[in-house]
């Protein structure tokens, strides 16, 4: 994967994380009217498990950035300052 792929991912993740923070928001404010208390707490459930899952994948993303970024370093200068 390139960066620039690899950079795309990461602001793909960002993007999918927004949306899914605004659908919590939303759906906190639709559990004042709901009359399913487990169906509420399930779907409360899946979004947040969904925005570690996303989190933890942009965050290894970004880390394997920062390992080439630190290799493309060392490289130029011949040792690690």
């Amino acid at each position: 994967m390139t960066d620039r792929e690899r950079l795309s991912s990461i602001q793909y993740y960002i993007w999918t994380l927004e949306l899914l923070g605004e659908a919590l928001t939303q759906h906190d404010e639709v559990l004042e009217c709901e009359h399913n208390p487990r169906l509420s707490l399930r779907n409360t459930a899946s979004i947040h498990q969904a925005m570690r899952i996303i989190r933890r994948l942009a965050s290894e993303e970004f880390g394997k950035l920062e390992a080439m970024k630190e290799e493309v370093r060392k490289g130029a200068w011949g040792w690690y300052c």
